[in-house]
């Protein structure tokens, strides 16, 4: 008796942890793209590899990966939390990023060679630091929402990109473009697609309790937009 008490307590005090739904779909780009070959890296292939895969563009059967998926709300709340961005085999990992405002960010080094970390910020803090082998990580709260690129000035193959997002309504979409977004609380939301080389779309959206698919189709982007 007690138990069922204390849930309908938190019923009345949280609507959204009892009633929510999951929001899901597919980032694709339906046209035609060409493979991009990968970087190579000269006199840094014993620490590094001989290739480096480039990233800004992962399509697999249509599929978009790496595209950042935000959700956009008043009734969604700030959660922060700790999230890492490594620097391992002279490449940033994970390469896209969405980091909830209020958040940690700790960036680590996992390689035996020296890196130079810039980021191009213009609401939050820059960085531009060197990273020695064995370096203790370096952390900053990110403060302010906004798309962040990221580069190594010593190897110029290294790039990431860092998604600060307004609230923790958000996700990047895996190899194969899906995504999931889970427990959103019921409503009228703007739901948008971000992609460093396509672009972004923004559709109007309403999650049931029962949750909501919606899906991205990149060629819909103006090609103007696409190539800023």
């Amino acid at each position: 008796m007690h138990l069922v008490s204390y849930l309908l307590l938190a019923v009345i005090l949280s609507p959204e942890l009892a009633i929510s739904g999951s929001l899901n779909g597919t980032a694709i780009f339906s046209g035609k793209i060409e493979q991009l070959k990968p970087y190579k890296t000269g006199k840094y292939k014993k620490a590094c590899g001989t290739d480096i895969p480039n990233e800004s563009m992962l399509i697999n059967n249509k599929g978009v990966g790496n595209v950042v998926i935000s959700l956009h709300g008043k009734k969604l709340k700030k959660r922060g939390g700790e999230y890492k961005l490594d620097q391992k085999k002279c490449r940033y990992e994970p390469h896209v990023i969405a980091v909830p405002l209020d958040s940690e960010l700790k960036i680590h080094t996992s390689d035996p060679i020296n890196h130079n970390i810039h980021t191009y910020s213009f609401e939050n803090d820059p960085i531009n630091i060197m990273f020695l082998p064995g370096q203790d990580a370096y952390s900053q709260e990110m403060e302010e929402a906004e798309i962040i690129k990221v580069e190594c000035d010593l190897h110029d193959w290294m790039r990431a990109w860092i998604v600060v997002t307004p609230n923790a309504y958000s996700t990047v979409s895996g190899t194969d473009g899906s995504f999931e977004i889970p427990d959103v609380p019921p409503g009228k939301y703007e739901l948008t697609a971000w992609h460093e080389t396509l672009g972004s779309l923004t559709k109007n959206i309403t999650v049931g309790n029962d949750g909501l698919n919606v899906n991205f189709d990149f060629l819909e982007v103006p090609q103007q937009e696409a190539k800023r």
